[in-house]
């Protein structure tokens, strides 16, 4: 296995797609954070304080997207020069094959989240620092290290379903569009007010309206349901973290742990059984 993991890193060291969107993200981040500065610095002058927090961690429901188009471009060509079949012929099982691939593609991942953050650090002069204590950062950093093992993953898993390059990135990318869109309906439904009401503007007057209850609200053992389910899914840790709004983030790793494990293990029996051409 350490054989196939210093091919791997090999390849991946001689990637241009990825020394490309690594420094492009790096880029993106500091250019991102200038830009956020001038805006907070606009919002202080009307009495709104903005921090670090609120933009440190704004760009993780992007990374997906990253991920999937590096993960499928690295892969694919394995399937498609004959790699992996070579790779069978001179005795690598099919495992070590498999969590090889997962654990060159992780690294990658954690390569782009720790160019986003040093990108993103750059706040830390035009900013300031931030509002939250060093252990609830340290925590928000082990979080967003899980949904990156989460999303490689599952990147790697999808990987299996086409042998046709472009399709390959077409198919993760339509994974993570899919994914992002119900994670962002069920934190739309979390965040439903338990009552409706207040003030409205109808034909040229202020009216107040008596509060009511929302039927859109969730409540009870459905809330709590919804809530562990958009955590669980990678798509929705990073919606979380956008906003800066993980109640627990230990539990949100533990819920990456399960995630990562429970696709790695379906991943790794659907590899048993795959035709290698």
């Amino acid at each position: 296995m350490n054989k196939l993991f210093s091919a791997s890193l090999v390849r991946w060291r001689k990637n241009w797609f990825f020394w490309l969107t690594l420094f492009g993200l790096l880029f993106v981040s500091v250019l991102s954070s200038w830009n956020y500065s001038l805006s907070a610095a606009g919002m202080a002058q009307a009495g709104l304080v903005r921090t670090l927090d609120n933009y440190f961690f704004s760009m993780a429901p992007y990374m997906g997207a990253l991920f999937a188009a590096f993960i499928s471009l690295f892969l694919s060509a394995e399937f498609a020069d004959g790699t992996v079949r070579n790779k069978l012929i001179v005795g690598h099982t099919r495992s070590h094959i498999y969590l090889t691939d997962y654990l060159v593609c992780f690294g990658a991942c954690l390569a782009y989240e720790g160019m986003w953050f040093l990108g993103s650090a750059a706040g830390l002069l035009w900013i300031g620092p931030f509002s939250m204590t060093g252990r609830e950062v340290v925590l928000y950093l082990l979080a967003a290290v899980g949904f990156a093992a989460s999303f490689a993953s599952l990147f790697v898993l999808v990987n299996l379903f086409s042998g046709n390059k472009a399709m390959t990135v077409i198919l993760s990318l339509a994974v993570w569009v899919g994914l992002a869109l119900l994670a962002g309906a069920v934190y739309d439904r979390l965040a439903e007010p338990e009552w409706t009401g207040g003030m409205y503007y109808y034909q040229g007057t202020l009216q107040e309206v008596a509060p009511t209850p929302n039927p859109l609200y969730l409540s009870g053992t459905v809330r709590t349901l919804c809530s562990w389910f958009l955590e669980f899914l990678p798509t929705g840790q990073a919606q979380l973290m956008r906003n800066a709004e993980i109640d627990s983030p230990v539990r949100l790793i533990l819920l990456s742990i399960l995630f990562t494990a429970i696709v790695l293990w379906a991943g790794l029996q659907l590899f048993q059984h795959k035709d290698i051409k």
